[in-house]
């Protein structure tokens, strides 16, 4: 008796995994790398105020079975002030790539139950925010920005979006989901340790973890009617890892994040005055 029943239970898994894993989501290209990385200075730095440029290559992916990708190439600009024990910086960004869905589950799809191959182009541009707090060890080479508060407005546009917004206003395929959002604010709290080395004040290593959400995010998909079955986008929560390196005055940063999409960054840049 046993075995039939655990093959009726591996059956009925299989059957919930594969119907799961055929859905498809037409998510915002942007959230998850809409949020990013602020350089500022340390407190005991002799420079408290600096510019920052950087250019990044970023990727995502949509919910589910990340059947959608994203790539993008991104330029970033922003300013950034370090006072005792308060740090401000603000910037702006503007980023241009594609959304690619490289296969239809069902080629020969009478029914409408997926959405087409597709590779389409998008762009847009954001403002960048972050103020915070911070301690200083007695010796000046660490920085804990124990709590900052972090803030995102972007936009998405082009051929991507114009497609999201076609779907959602007409027949969602029966196996998507779709959001016809082009714009966002993404809004949290990070908390972050900077620190230099004891010899070479010129190196620099940061790690920062950033919590927050997209109001409304979530609640913008509309479904096909067999999309929704297993709650697949539950939540317009956010999160955001990120690796920073700094030497002299060029910058390496690198962030995994999730944000609806699950998504990842490199970026590189130069500081100056």
């Amino acid at each position: 008796m046993k075995a039939p029943i655990n093959t009726l239970l591996f059956s009925f898994l299989l059957i919930v995994f594969l119907s799961s894993s055929c859905r498809t989501y037409l998510s915002p290209a942007l959230p998850g790398n809409n949020m990013g990385y602020l350089p500022r200075q340390m407190e005991a730095d002799s420079i408290k105020s600096l510019t920052h440029a950087s250019a990044s290559y970023a990727g995502a992916s949509s919910p589910g079975n990340g059947s959608v990708s994203f790539e993008m190439g991104m330029l970033n600009i922003n300013r950034a002030h370090t006072f005792k024990g308060f740090n401000v910086a603000y910037g702006v960004m503007g980023y241009l790539g594609n959304a690619e869905h490289l296969y239809s589950n069902n080629r020969n799809d009478a029914n409408g139950d997926y959405p087409p191959a597709f590779n389409k182009k998008m762009y847009g541009f954001g403002l960048r925010t972050s103020v915070g707090f911070h301690s200083t060890s007695i010796n000046g080479n660490t920085d804990f920005r124990f709590i900052n508060w972090e803030n995102a407005l972007s936009t998405e546009n082009g051929a991507y979006a114009d497609f999201r917004d076609e779907i959602y206003n007409g027949k969602v395929y029966n196996y998507a989901g779709v959001s016809n959002r082009k714009r966002f604010w993404t809004t949290g709290l990070s908390t972050e340790v900077i620190f230099r080395a004891r010899r070479n004040h010129d190196i620099k290593h940061a790690f920062r973890l950033f919590i927050g959400g997209t109001p409304g995010l979530a609640n913008s998909f509309k479904y096909g009617q067999l999309a929704d079955l297993d709650k697949v986008i539950n939540s317009s929560s956010a999160w955001n890892f990120n690796y920073f390196l700094s030497v002299k005055r060029f910058t390496l940063s690198l962030e995994i994040a999730k944000n609806i999409n699950l998504a990842s960054k490199i970026s590189l840049g130069y500081k100056f005055q």
